[in-house]
């Protein structure tokens, strides 16, 4: 408001101006007043236009930037939101994945239950009680127990557990028994609960004590001692390595670590 009565004054001023000059009444000091007033009118009316000009390019610029926020921030969020989906799309795969080995792992436990026989080679020829069916015996244990260590292999760890349990709870007393024994065990270290990992690591010597997998055992077991702080206790593992098995890996692998612990 202040600008346009600023502009109208200047116009007020040349009317005014018009008016002295045709009435024939202005003298020369009302004259050089009245021009005086018109420049200073029309020197602010300047001033004002460049700060009218000033603002509007102040405008755009700010229009400009914000406009550019806002394609960044739609950029960003279909960005996100492309990411998440691609995430639940992982992640449905997953879970069709590990639904599948569940059901492998399932007919595999049925298969290696269901009692079977062969065909009869003859008339009247009776049933073989040892007669075992497809998926049962060497062959149906060491497809679970290949399902088991590939689920543990891709980080299922709790699928990967409940198939090395039912390798055992099927097969109890076959030679990969301990090594399942091992990854449950391993499994156990992976989820902090060092105090079930250590029970359950002794349990691979205390049943199967010749089984190849009993070294490395006991080498984990001196692991967990350690991180527990109990390190007579890990001296006393190693040593028992160094002796029992010496020229092995694994004994060399104790040796050093006796050294880190002295």
């Amino acid at each position: 408001m202040t600008k346009l009565s600023s502009i109208v004054g200047t116009r007020g001023a040349f009317a005014a101006a018009v008016v002295l000059t045709s009435s024939g009444c202005a003298t020369k000091s009302d004259l050089r007043d009245l021009r005086t007033e018109i420049h200073a009118l029309a020197v602010r009316q300047d001033s004002l236009m460049v700060e009218i000009r000033a603002q509007n390019l102040s405008t755009q610029d700010t229009l400009r930037e914000q406009t550019g926020q806002l394609v960044d921030f739609r950029g960003d969020i279909s960005q996100q939101l492309r990411e998440i989906d691609r995430r639940l799309t992982r992640i449905e795969a997953l879970a069709g994945e590990n639904q599948r080995v569940m059901s492998a792992v399932r007919d595999e436990l049925a298969n290696t239950r269901r009692p079977g026989t062969r065909p009869a080679t003859g008339s009247g020829a009776a049933a073989d009680p040892e007669a075992v069916v497809p998926g049962t015996g060497v062959e149906g244990a060491e497809a679970l127990y290949r399902t088991a260590t590939g689920l543990f292999e891709r980080g299922s760890l709790t699928t990967a557990r409940q198939a090395f349990q039912q390798f055992l709870q099927a097969n109890p007393g076959h030679a990969l028994a301990p090594s399942a024994h091992f990854y449950l065990a391993d499994i156990l270290v992976q989820e902090d609960r060092l105090d079930d990992a250590l029970l359950a690591f002794q349990d691979i010597q205390r049943f199967f004590p010749n089984a190849e997998k009993v070294p490395d055992a006991l080498f984990r077991i001196a692991l967990i001692q350690i991180q527990q702080e109990k390190l007579e206790d890990a001296k006393v593992t190693l040593e028992r390595i160094v002796n029992t098995y010496p020229g092995t890996g694994v004994a060399l692998l104790a040796e050093e670590k006796l050294a880190e612990i002295r």
